[in-house]
């Protein structure tokens, strides 16, 4: 059964569309500009912890805090703590209590 998602009522009986299809707001939206065209271009960085967390998100969808948490345990298993460390931050990112029990059942004695 698929779901589909709508708005409760149409757009067309909302009071601000009808004024755009009359044409009575059309001149706003021909002045609206971006205001900050004068400064420089700046570069946008992305912490990379979230950007790996994303990208196994895209893999895993739901059930990627448990993924990473079975990597950080095959990554202690190999005895690799910079992997099991970083697999446990990514399960930080997702489920900060299951991050939690990971590191306490992972931790060396």
């Amino acid at each position: 059964m698929s779901i589909r998602f709508a708005p409760a009522r149409p757009a067309i009986r909302r009071p601000g569309w009808q004024a755009a299809m009359r044409g009575m707001i059309a001149p706003a939206l021909a002045r609206a500009a971006n205001d900050n065209g004068d400064q420089p271009r700046q570069t946008v960085t992305f912490d990379p912890l979230l950007t790996e967390a994303l990208r196994h998100f895209a893999v895993h969808g739901l059930a990627a805090a448990e993924a990473a948490r079975d990597e950080a345990g095959e990554a202690h298993s190999r005895g690799d703590a910079e992997a099991r460390s970083h697999w446990l931050a990514v399960t930080g990112m997702f489920d900060r209590r299951l991050a939690a029990a990971a590191r306490r059942d992972l931790t060396p004695a």
